[in-house]
């Protein structure tokens, strides 16, 4: 029987040059719309991503100025002998 887990690591940079690392689980791993999203939150043409700036802020309140990196992780687990 085997299982698969996707996640999603991004890291991101502050006004401050202070960075953060998040991961979310269980995540679709349809890279292709991962990174026109983070290519959108990154443009945040309009304000439309506002919320996500005014949400993830550094240590010392400084907001978020992009997503820096991201990672997608694919972990299938096959279980190989159950005893």
């Amino acid at each position: 029987m085997s299982s698969s887990n996707n996640k999603v690591i991004i890291e991101l940079l502050y006004d401050d040059y202070e960075t953060r690392i998040y991961t979310f689980e269980n995540v679709s791993a349809n890279s292709y719309e991962i990174k026109n999203k983070i290519l959108a939150i990154n443009e945040n043409a309009n304000n439309e991503y506002e919320n996500f700036y005014k949400t993830f802020v550094s240590p010392y309140g400084d907001k978020v100025t992009k997503i820096e990196s991201c990672k997608v992780v694919e972990i299938e687990e096959e279980v190989i002998y159950s005893g």
